[in-house]
């Protein structure tokens, strides 16, 4: 998997779902906060991966 598409697609997606609430987007998946951190220090330090939130 090429890192830098998925950095721009994990960005893309965080920052459409902020576009609201990023909290109530994660909540309506029964994703809480931490996993969601969780998730998000694993690709950053995996893929590099950039984040909206």
């Amino acid at each position: 998997m090429e890192k830098e598409a998925l950095g721009q697609l994990f960005y893309a997606l965080t920052k459409h779902a902020a576009q609201d609430s990023f909290v109530d987007f994660l909540e309506s998946w029964g994703i809480t906060w931490e996993e969601y951190v969780s998730v998000r220090d694993y690709l950053k330090e995996t893929y590099n991966a950039r984040t909206y939130v």
